[in-house]
């Protein structure tokens, strides 16, 4: 799961397995259904919470995958709105977001304001959606020996907790997030270069930090070899003051990402050859 930063650090693993590797493109926070039973929480005026979706949404984030990758299994796009059910936070006390009233299943919007009355009974409601999403998940990482996945992602300043942020620290156009144990450093100084390239300002674990994990593969019963990295773009980066695509900034970011991927067969390939 990933987390809002507050230490800005991170180590990662230092190891790449051979190929094939079957990519994997995870797009959790756009989705645009809004289920009745799950609506009949809302408890603020319905233009406003559409308002706060189109804010808090990972806007367009599916369009920054390649066109040849966005076919069979490669893209699990979570359909919901994130403020009826986030896929990507803990259930539970370890949640950090629970803090803010805004774990998997959200009270209150960024704002703070209380968007939703929670009870038991919505809980278990989300938690089935949640579930369904997490099931899918699952099933890919057995079916595939090797996975590199792409937790994809977009954010806004807006929409930050002001305690996460660093003052002297700008904004990145792309968040690069980790995970200590299922992200190599190979594959997070491919990333980092290649949107450096194009023209990127890139940070790693700031202002988020962490990188989606499959509970398969947490608990080593997927019998996959994993890799995994978040690409948390700035709006900035690729969507205009009226936040629509910008289409010439879409291509460049969806080459670097075809760019990665053939670095990444390349060094795998390599390392296979050696063994």
């Amino acid at each position: 799961m990933k987390t809002p930063d507050k230490r800005h650090r991170y180590s990662i693993v230092d190891t790449v397995d051979a190929t094939p590797w079957f990519p994997l493109f995870h797009v959790p926070h756009d989705g645009t259904q809004f289920p009745k039973e799950l609506m009949a929480s809302v408890c603020i005026r319905q233009d406003a919470f559409l308002a706060y979706h189109e804010k808090m949404r990972d806007k367009y984030a599916a369009q920054l995958i390649p066109e040849e990758y966005c076919q069979g299994d490669m893209v699990c796009s979570f359909g919901v709105s994130r403020l009826l059910c986030d896929v990507e936070r803990f259930i539970g006390s370890e949640e950090v977001m629970e803090q803010y009233g805004m774990g998997f299943c959200y009270e209150k919007a960024f704002s703070g304001t209380v968007i939703k009355h929670v009870t038991d009974e919505l809980r278990h409601k989300t938690r089935k959606y949640y579930d369904d999403h997490h099931a899918r998940i699952n099933q890919l990482c057995r079916q595939h020996p090797f996975i590199l996945f792409f937790d994809m992602h977009s954010y806004s300043r807006d929409i930050i907790p002001a305690d996460f942020l660093h003052p002297e620290r700008s904004l990145p156009d792309l968040c690069i997030g980790v995970d200590s144990n299922f992200t190599p450093s190979d594959l997070v100084n491919i990333v980092h270069n290649e949107f450096r390239e194009i023209g990127l300002t890139v940070a790693v674990n700031y202002p988020y930090s962490g990188c989606y994990i499959p509970e398969t593969v947490m608990r080593r019963e997927a019998g996959c070899h994993f890799a995994g990295i978040m690409l948390e773009f700035n709006r900035k980066a690729y969507l205009d003051e009226q936040d629509d695509p910008i289409p010439e900034k879409a291509k460049r970011i969806q080459e670097a990402i075809r760019c990665i991927l053939k670095q990444w067969r390349c060094k795998a390939e390599t390392i296979k050859s050696t063994r």
